[in-house]
């Protein structure tokens, strides 16, 4: 199993400094290698945070989590970073690209604490998923010069750039129109089957759910899965 959650609790701090508030509640959540599944739910019920804790970008109050065999909270420093660049990639709405760099450079950024024949390595593969994601053509583009659809899916360039096994998306069409959101589903999809890569989509557009082979919804911090 590349994912395994087993009774996840997660609390946030009260605004007013009361009782923390319970966000994810003895969740639970299991994941194939090469597995698509979606998670729906309104906003504020939590899908973001369990992205974040599967992403070890937070840690959980209790409970079990692993991905691709490692425990996330558990891990550090040098670990830790290996975790986020090579099991883990993540995709989030907001593309949050760097605007002074190219397409490529953008990429490749992940990559440049490697040594000089990994780096030669990394900028083979980063202009392959380039070129498949149709971007061949826009390596020496800034993202200013990018249309909101060509900027998304850099952003999922880089996240494959260490070749993860998982993909975590956070609402990766929010911010798109019909027609390039349809495109983006499509990619994502062609990836999960090129590159055996898990797809994990965090969404409110119950249209990119429904393409997902297991689809949740998240109900007062538990997982139920819809039919």
């Amino acid at each position: 199993m590349l994912v395994d959650v087993r009774h996840l609790c997660k609390a946030h701090p009260s605004p007013g400094g009361g009782k923390p508030v319970e966000i994810l509640r003895d969740l639970n959540f299991q994941l194939e290698a090469g597995g698509t599944a979606a998670i729906v739910g309104p906003s504020g019920s939590g899908k973001s945070t369990l992205l974040n804790i599967l992403a070890a970008l937070d840690q959980p109050d209790s409970g079990e989590v692993r991905v691709n065999g490692l425990v996330p909270g558990e891990l550090r420093g040098g670990e830790l970073v290996d975790f986020r660049r090579r099991s883990v990639g993540v995709v989030f709405q907001m593309h949050h690209l760097l605007p002074q760099c190219t397409v490529l450079e953008n990429v490749l950024a992940p990559s440049l604490a490697d040594r000089r024949q990994a780096r030669l390595n990394a900028d083979s593969n980063a202009r392959e998923i380039l070129d498949a994601l149709g971007l061949a053509h826009r390596l020496g583009h800034r993202p200013s010069e990018l249309s909101g659809g060509e900027r998304q899916r850099v952003s999922v360039a880089r996240a494959l750039a260490g070749a993860p096994r998982l993909l975590l998306a956070d609402e990766p069409t929010g911010a798109l129109d019909r027609a390039n959101a349809q495109h983006l589903t499509g990619l994502l999809l062609e990836l999960n089957r090129t590159r055996n890569v898990a797809l994990l989509v965090v969404t409110h557009s119950r249209e990119l759910a429904a393409r997902m082979q297991q689809v949740w919804e998240l109900v007062d911090g538990k997982l139920v899965q819809l039919p």
